[in-house]
Parts: C-alpha cells; structure tokens; sequence
C-alpha cells in the first residue's frame, strides 16, 4: 500500500446524492471543499450541488464551466466514455473510479485493475449473497482515494453467484 494523502482541498463526486453520498460527508467532515453532481436528489449536508445529468457532455460542460478541483470520486454507471475525459480534464489531481461488477463480467476476460480504481463486487458469507451498501462501497472508495492502490470489494467469481 502507499502512503496516505489525504486530500483537504477541493473534491468533485461524482454519485454524491446516491451510492457515494456517505463518502461525499466524510470528505466535508475532513475539511475538504466537496462539489457534489448528481441529477436531482439533494446532496449531503455540506456538500455544494452540481445538478445535471453526468453523462450529457453538453449539460455537464455548461454545468461546469472552466472550474477545477484537487481531485475526484466518479461513480463510473453516472458518466459515459464521452463525459469522462470532461471531468478528468477538470481534476488537478488524482481522479478515483468506482466500476460496477459488470466491469468484471467474464466475457470481458479478466478484470485488469488500475490505479485509482475501486472494482465493486458483491458480499458472500455462507448462503448471503448481496450487494455492498452505500456505506461499504463510500469506505472502500475512500481507500483508494487517500492512496490510490486499486482494490476489488467483496468477489466477483464465480460469476453465477452474482446476486
């Protein structure tokens, strides 16, 4: 693992008013600037909201204009490959992806996991099987945010099991 860089400035997520709400607030509590997008839910307390469809170039560029941040959680099913590289284009820093466990479907081959890279799995103890809540999947990501070592949550094989 590398060392931990916890980033105190100015933070855009990407799925701050869903599954990376949690995250989002641990961010604000941390001292950090937190820019939330999402499309229409309200954010957490303390995170200012950006709303606008993630995977609309042209709304999110409107939306964004020519501001910057420190860095970034994206919820990868919230963009689209054209939307993507808009807001890496605005992050100074590191850009942490989250991926669902479509992105380790086996007719894919075998998922390749990259730096910066949360690859979302499911959660198997005996006979549960289950998908990870907002708060699992929000600590897992913040992980990899304070030091950009990929990490897999929970399993994704064998795939049948898949909930």
């Amino acid at each position: 693992m590398g060392p931990r860089t916890r980033v105190h400035g100015s933070i855009l997520v990407v799925g701050a008013s869903g599954i990376l709400a949690p995250a989002a607030s641990v961010l604000v509590s941390r001292g950090a600037a937190v820019t939330g997008v999402g499309r229409s839910r309200p954010m957490p307390d303390g995170v200012e909201a950006v709303h606008v469809d993630a995977r609309d170039l042209g709304a999110l560029d409107a939306a964004l204009g020519s501001r910057r941040w420190d860095a970034a959680l994206v919820y990868d099913p919230a963009v689209t490959e054209s939307t993507l590289p808009r807001l890496a284009a605005a992050i100074d820093g590191r850009l942490v992806r989250v991926r669902t466990s479509a992105a380790a479907d086996p007719a894919h081959g075998e998922p390749a996991l990259l730096a910066d890279t949360l690859q979302l799995g499911w959660h198997e103890e005996g006979d549960e099987v289950r998908w990870h809540t907002p708060d699992e999947v929000s600590a897992a990501a913040l992980v990899v945010f304070d030091d950009g070592d990929p990490c897999t949550l929970g399993v994704v094989r064998p795939w049948e099991r898949r909930p």
